[in-house]
């Protein structure tokens, strides 16, 4: 079975940070390469200026067309489906970019990652006349010169500015993450991340956070459109998958860590969610 490789922030250029016209990539490596999954030790933004397409997310496809922006967490497995039709830029961003260049916030490109949590794909206005089109050119253009040419703070203004403008487009996102409720949903977050594998229990965690079962849910719905439960069951099913890829472990192994019992329980548990057994998936990836 094809097991997923991990890939690390690797460039020419020691900014940590690049961007790259999206056909230019396409056209300079190996579609085979290209076209396998991999888990990303950094971020990745694909900006869709001209054409559409499908991009390959934590095993799920989703289709993007003129005017989407598709976000690719760290730690996420991804890959690409080619097609040099498409126009616009890639960018990648690794985290010490936000702590090498004096005056990046990192708490706001979090905040835009947070844009993406229900879906990758995002619906933007990409026209050459938008101000976060304008700002992105601006920065391919910087990024483009000779390393002893760059300015790397202009590099990073640009950036930011480019996220400033499009966290100001995603407006009724933008009304959710200015609220109460959405640092209630950081927490609840950080909480699941950390404890997924000790309980599903919705009740748990609102004990954790002093809150009630019915704020929860009121939280998560409104942030990712999704009940709480649906968010604890959604982050166990991708940690079964992520696992289940590798194919260096067990069933049992797998669930021992993830916190089943038995085998049979996290079988049962996947199966009824996923609609198929871990076997199957398995059998997709070959």
């Amino acid at each position: 079975m094809n097991t997923i490789d991990r890939v690390d922030y690797k460039t020419k250029k020691t900014l940590d940070f690049e961007i790259v016209d999206l056909n230019l990539f396409f056209s300079t490596r190996p579609k085979r390469m290209l076209e396998k999954d991999f888990r990303l030790n950094f971020w990745a933004i694909l900006y869709i200026a001209e054409g559409s397409g499908y991009h390959h997310v934590d095993f799920n496809s989703y289709a993007y067309k003129k005017g989407d922006l598709i976000f690719v967490q760290k730690n996420q497995v991804h890959r690409f489906q080619v097609n040099k039709d498409v126009k616009g830029y890639i960018l990648h961003i690794n985290e010490p970019f936000f702590y090498k260049v004096e005056g990046l916030s990192e708490d706001l490109f979090l905040e835009f990652v947070d844009s993406a949590l229900g879906s990758p794909v995002i619906c933007l206005e990409t026209s050459s006349s938008q101000t976060h089109r304008i700002l992105l050119d601006l920065l391919y253009k910087e990024y483009s010169k000779r390393i002893e040419r760059m300015n790397v703070e202009l590099i990073a203004s640009l950036f930011q500015s480019f996220i400033v403008s499009i966290k100001g487009d995603i407006q009724v996102k933008e009304k959710v993450y200015s609220s109460k409720e959405y640092e209630h949903f950081k927490v609840f977050r950080d909480f699941v991340e950390k404890h997924y594998f000790e309980t599903r229990n919705v009740e748990d965690y609102a004990h954790m956070m002093h809150l009630s079962k019915k704020n929860i849910n009121q939280v998560t719905r409104k942030v990712v459109g999704m009940s709480a439960k649906e968010f604890i069951i959604k982050r166990v099913i991708l940690e079964i998958k992520r696992y289940l890829s590798q194919g260096d472990l067990m069933n049992y192994e797998i669930s021992e860590i993830l916190g089943f019992y038995e085998a049979a329980n996290m079988t049962k548990f996947f199966k009824h969610y996923e609609g198929m057994s871990p076997k199957a998936f398995k059998e997709t990836l070959i």
